[in-house]
């Protein structure tokens, strides 16, 4: 066994290139994967034609492949929603799978394809440009006509009139027509999974809620799955940019052929336990039990019959967003007990090993929760910490963090200080960026209307990193700081341990 596989990202962001490349370091596996430069620029496709050279140059040197799909055949995930392509070529790039299979028989292939989702926005930064103008008609025509299907309520039906009238049909013509494209495209690849081409695929759901014609699709997907007995092999859950680290943690266990850790998640509130996520369309003790499966794990009931302590901080009563701004008074209620359940950890810790996630609001680390957490709970200790995105992006990441801990630890090949880098990497990105400085780089930018991203955010976030490193994790230092998409709304950081150079 080569311990290597081969990433084919949705794009060259952090969180879906580089972690889960250092996910996988964490239990002793080398990823590689295309460089950043060569995987486009936000709604700039990647080169097709360079990718699939890449594919085929780099599947002898590797035990394994994770594919995206968006990015074979559209060049990224935003690309993917705005393409103009035809099914005949889609599908004609896809042969690519065949053909690895053919010249490598015994490699392992596993895939990712999302369903195109609708945002309930007018920001059409990653979308069409008519999204500027209709998006949020666009999204309550998709919610409201599904709805009416389902349940066929007068209001809904009438809504859809409506809104039928309010958006150009050429408009709602284009958009129908790239959604059926790319719906045909992943039915056609449940014919390789049944054909034995692919060994495992997932439809991630991104950005979804309870009805819309994503819904819709995802549900006709289901029904092929389970009349084709495709239910081990294909799977359908919330998610996106987090699915690259789930099934590299799913392919390293398969080839290890190592049987994965059982968890026991341990909710700051059981109210909050039962509330849907945003952009998601179950309760988010559903969407840890969907995580788990995405990695081929399970939960247990009695916690001494758990591998691994999850700790899962939710809303009082719903969760926020702290990039939008949204539902900000509802999160921190007595409706949950942040104090006692950072106490029940401290207590499950001196058994078992615990990771913490991090889900009271989407968009960044619970302002209220990580001060204590920091302060009296032995973080360091923890086997993974995410708070970033969505709940499907921080769950998938904090499963994936444990059971690959979790391995390398069983297999006397643990490294506390790669451990401890991802926590304080985590802890800088989703925490120190995503909840301390992001709204106030916003503010800032509002007010100096001209000024370059960089010249606002970076002072402003190496304040609050000296800030944090110093009180926190003295022994750790920034390398660089940049913004992958040269937006705010995330971030990279590059750190090492102070001491070490480079390298």
């Amino acid at each position: 066994m080569k311990n290597r596989i081969a990433l084919l990202p949705v794009d060259g962001r952090p969180v879906t290139r580089n972690l889960p490349m250092e996910l996988a370091h964490l239990a002793g596996w080398q990823v590689v994967a295309p460089e950043v430069n060569d995987l486009g620029f936000l709604k700039q496709p990647a080169c097709v034609k360079e990718i699939r050279a890449w594919l085929m140059e780099i599947a002898s040197y590797v035990d394994g492949l994770v594919l995206s799909i968006d990015m074979l055949l559209y060049g990224g995930l935003v690309p993917s929603r705005i393409h103009v392509y035809q099914v005949d070529e889609l599908i004609q790039r896809m042969g690519l799978l065949k053909e690895l299979k053919e010249t490598y028989p015994d490699i392992t292939l596993m895939a990712f394809s999302s369903t195109m989702r609708i945002s309930n926005n007018n920001i059409n930064e990653e979308e069409k440009s008519y999204w500027e103008d209709y998006g949020m008609k666009l999204w309550a025509l998709s919610y409201h006509s599904h709805r009416y299907e389902k349940l066929g309520e007068e209001q809904d039906g009438l809504l859809v009139e409506k809104l039928k009238k309010e958006i150009p049909e050429d408009i709602l013509r284009d958009y129908r027509n790239t959604r059926q494209i790319n719906f045909t495209v992943n039915k056609s690849l449940l014919d390789l999974v049944q054909e034995g081409v692919l060994d495992h695929l997932v439809f991630p759901q991104d950005d979804t809620s309870e009805f819309g014609w994503n819904v819709k699709e995802q549900e006709e997907l289901q029904y092929i799955i389970r009349n084709r007995s495709l239910d081990r092999f294909v799977y359908l859950y919330p998610g996106a940019d987090e699915v690259a680290s789930t099934l590299l943690t799913r392919m390293v266990f398969q080839l290890e052929q190592e049987p994965l850790p059982s968890f026991y998640p341990v909710y700051s509130g059981e109210k909050g336990a039962l509330v849907p996520a945003m952009y998601e369309d179950r309760p988010i003790a559903e969407s840890v039990k969907g995580q788990l499966v995405a990695i081929g794990s399970r939960t247990e009931d009695d916690f001494q019959a758990a591998d691994i302590i999850i700790g899962v901080n939710v809303p009082g009563q719903k969760q926020g967003d702290l990039a939008l701004g949204l539902n900000l008074h509802q999160v921190d209620t007595n409706d949950r007990n942040v104090k006692e359940w950072i106490g029940r950890l401290h207590a499950y810790r001196k058994r078992k090993p615990v990771a913490v996630v991090d889900v009271a609001y989407a968009n960044g680390a619970d302002p209220a929760m990580v001060p204590l957490l920091l302060d009296q709970l032995e973080w360091k200790e923890l086997f993974g910490f995410a708070a970033w995105n969505t709940a499907g992006n921080a769950i998938g990441t904090t499963v994936s963090q444990a059971a690959l801990i979790w391995l390398a630890d069983k297999k006397g090949k643990s490294s506390d200080e790669d451990r401890i880098k991802q926590l304080v990497l985590r802890m800088l990105d989703d925490y120190v960026y995503q909840s301390i400085t992001r709204q106030k780089v916003r503010a800032e930018l509002y007010k100096e209307n001209a000024v370059q991203l960089n010249q606002v955010a970076t002072p402003l976030y190496q304040k609050e990193v000296s800030r944090f490193l110093t009180k926190y994790a003295s022994e750790w230092m920034v390398e660089s700081i940049y913004y992958p998409w040269e937006r705010t709304f995330e971030v990279g950081v590059n750190i090492r341990k102070e001491g070490l150079n480079e390298g």
